[in-house]
């Protein structure tokens, strides 16, 4: 995959990496839907938090990265 090269979207901060309830996950530089779109709401998207990530990370033993360029949520405070 190819390393993001955009800017994040939306006022975003370029660490921050999303999902929804189906399990899509994208970064804020990628195709994050804009927040309080119907997409937004429906799918029930929020960011991946340090402390989702640190979670993941034990109980799959990897984290999810975006599936646009690759990008893998954060498991630091920013």
């Amino acid at each position: 995959m190819a390393a993001a090269t955009r800017e994040p979207r939306f006022g975003f901060r370029e660490h921050q990496v999303f999902w929804n309830q189906r399990g899509e996950v994208a970064c804020a530089c990628c195709h994050v839907p804009y927040p309080g779109s119907d997409t937004w709401v429906f799918e029930r998207w929020e960011e991946i938090t340090p402390a989702m990530a640190r979670q993941m990370l034990r109980e799959l033993g990897q984290l999810l990265p975006c599936e646009c360029c690759g990008k893998k949520p954060s498991l630091l405070a920013h």
